[in-house]
C-alpha cells in the first residue's frame, strides 16, 4: 500500500488539513476544558490523561500548559487508537 498523505477514516479518505481546521478556532495554548469539547471527554479523563502523560503536556504548580500543535500532531499520531475508542500508551518520547 502506497501512503499519499490522506487518512483513512472508514474507508473515506480524510485530508490531515482536517485537523488544521479542527484546530483553528483555538489558542497556541490550550485549557483542559478545550481538551474537553476537542474529544467529547469528561472533565476526570482529561486530567487523568494529562495527569498520566497520554496527551502531552506539562504542569507547573497547578497549571497545565498543553501545546496546541504538539497536541493536534499527537492526534495524528494516534489517529487509528482514538478511532477505536482506545486510550493511546504512553510513548517513551513523552516520558521523558
Amino acid at each position: 500500500m502506497v501512503y499519499d498523505g490522506f487518512m483513512r477514516w472508514d474507508g473515506l479518505s480524510v485530508d490531515p488539513k482536517y485537523l488544521e481546521a479542527l484546530f483553528a478556532k483555538y489558542p497556541e495554548r490550550l485549557t483542559p476544558q478545550d481538551l474537553e469539547e476537542i474529544f467529547g471527554l469528561s472533565r476526570n479523563t482529561v486530567y487523568r490523561w494529562l495527569q498520566t502523560g497520554v496527551i502531552p503536556a506539562y504542569q507547573v504548580e497547578k497549571t497545565w500548559l498543553i501545546a496546541r500543535d504538539q497536541v493536534k500532531d499527537w492526534v495524528w499520531e494516534n489517529r487509528n487508537t482514538l478511532r477505536k475508542g482506545q486510550t493511546p500508551e504512553v510513548t517513551e518520547d513523552q516520558q521523558q
